[in-house]
């Protein structure tokens, strides 16, 4: 009776040896090695004759090399240049500004509308939260209106849906600041403006008073915007209304593809989400914070030319 032959795979043979030892030195107490190179050292010191693109390969595997993986320098993103029609999608926000008593008013907000293609900037100043208020003030085109894109704060509930669904317009809200980023533009430039007059009024003062005047020259700071050319199309936006297709230069370069040319996942990958600052602790965010997601997700479906409506509120997978 002859005896049992058992064949041995050397290259997996070799391949589980290196992740033993590997494992004892970098979960070990004492080991910090945070880059393939380094972890390469301390197992060449120990007596052990890895490669480095082995070392590499294994440390690929590794959960927790991954989630502190450092962040992508440049992130390919899509631009709002696709939407060339003037007042057909128009991004909206509340802003906080210093309490201007004029009366016996005292005006806390600042509504803040931008059409997308023409560029066309319009600001309603408010007591309290609201939104109608906006349309009556400059008699909006609603009907021409097809999308309004908003965050998720509660003056855009309630009347506001209730106007939008009798023009047929579509509300889109944003949870991300990026995708409101025309918006949060001009919010900041509105703020840099009232706050630069407020500190030249505050200058003439004495010390224990403060200006907090910005609801007067509302008008004048608007109509100077509407004239300013505007670097990403090109011209003024009082220009642009004027026209019928108004084409927009991409607001980032384009490195790499975006959209439906770039690489599709199929349902046997397993993916790791890059963690927005802050985002896994709901605070600001630290050093020791991971850049990427705890959790391996496993893609279940790979769908063709789709677009994804009810999925959990994630980059990578939210349109």
């Amino acid at each position: 009776m002859r005896e049992p032959v058992i064949y041995i795979d050397s290259q997996k043979a070799r391949e589980l040896d290196i992740s033993i030892d590997l494992q004892k030195i970098y979960y070990h107490s004492s080991g910090y090695q945070r880059t393939s190179k380094k972890l390469y050292d301390v197992s060449h010191n120990a007596g052990f004759d890895f490669t480095l693109a082995e070392v590499q390969e294994w440390l690929k595997r590794q959960l927790l090399y991954l989630i502190y993986k450092p962040r992508p320098r440049y992130i390919p993103c899509a631009s709002f240049n696709k939407i060339t029609v003037p007042m057909k999608v128009i991004q909206a926000d509340l802003c906080y500004m210093p309490h201007d008593k004029i009366g016996n008013k005292i005006y806390k907000y600042a509504l803040t509308c931008v059409d997308v293609a023409s560029r066309t900037k319009w600001v309603c100043s408010l007591t309290e939260r609201g939104f109608i208020k906006l349309f009556k003030f400059y008699n909006f085109p609603l009907t021409q209106l097809e999308k309004l894109q908003t965050d998720y704060g509660p003056e855009f509930y309630g009347k506001c849906e209730e106007l939008m669904i009798k023009y047929n317009v579509k509300i889109n809200q944003s949870k991300s600041k990026k995708r409101q980023g025309i918006v949060e533009r001009f919010n900041r430039t509105l703020q840099e403006w009232a706050f630069f007059i407020q500190d030249a009024v505050e200058l003439l003062l004495p010390p224990i008073e403060c200006c907090r005047a910005w609801v007067t020259d509302l008008t004048i700071f608007l109509e100077k915007l509407d004239n300013t050319v505007t670097r990403l199309i090109d011209m003024s936006p009082a220009e642009a209304r004027k026209l019928k297709h108004v084409y927009a230069m991409s607001s980032k370069p384009k490195y790499g593809p975006i959209g439906y040319d770039e690489f599709r996942l199929t349902y046997s990958d397993s993916v790791l989400y890059l963690l927005n600052p802050g985002e896994l602790e709901d605070g600001r965010r630290r050093v020791t914070d991971m850049n990427w997601s705890p959790q391996i997700y496993h893609i279940k479906e790979s769908m063709e030319w789709s677009k994804t409506f009810f999925c959990p509120r994630r980059i990578i997978i939210s349109e």
